[in-house]
């Protein structure tokens, strides 16, 4: 069950792919990019899950490859100044998709207020030359009754 309106994290147009200059109008990363966000619970009583979204344009993956990964990880201080980084959660985008992917994120036992963050990386299985351009437009946090709220970069 999810609330009726997502919450929008961070909107944009980034470039990921081997080829710079296919859209003039989103900035170009190249192969991957990622995006740190913190995610504070509003509900003691909640569940400790949440939903993020990720939104793209123009994906269009081949049969027979895995597809796009998309990876939230988290960090945890392990010891004064030091953070660890923990694989949540992992996805494929595919052109199955239509240009939306939701990843589950489970904070159980995690030090909130909790800083992630969300891979997006093209798949490279492809042969070079053939990968994937496409867009990433969108990042949202779907968590029910707001449970999580997002905010986008680390804070204190």
């Amino acid at each position: 069950m999810h609330s009726a309106q997502a919450e929008l994290v961070w909107q944009g147009r980034i470039h990921l792919g081997d080829e710079p200059g296919v859209y003039g109008d989103a900035a170009y990363s190249g192969l991957a990019m990622e995006l740190p966000l913190t995610l504070a619970k509003t509900d003691p009583n909640g569940p400790d899950t949440t939903t993020l979204r990720v939104r793209t344009q123009d994906v269009a993956t081949f049969g027979g490859y895995p597809g796009h990964a998309i990876t939230v990880v988290l960090y945890e201080e392990d010891q004064p100044n030091h953070f660890t980084e923990t694989i949540l959660s992992t996805s494929l985008l595919t052109s199955a998709d239509n240009n939306e992917v939701d990843i589950p994120v489970d904070l159980s036992g995690a030090a909130l207020p909790a800083r992630v963050s969300v891979r997006v990386r093209v798949d490279t299985e492809v042969p070079p030359g053939l990968y994937d351009d496409f867009v990433v437009v969108r990042l949202e946090n779907r968590s029910p009754q707001f449970v999580f709220v997002a905010s986008l970069g680390f804070t204190a």
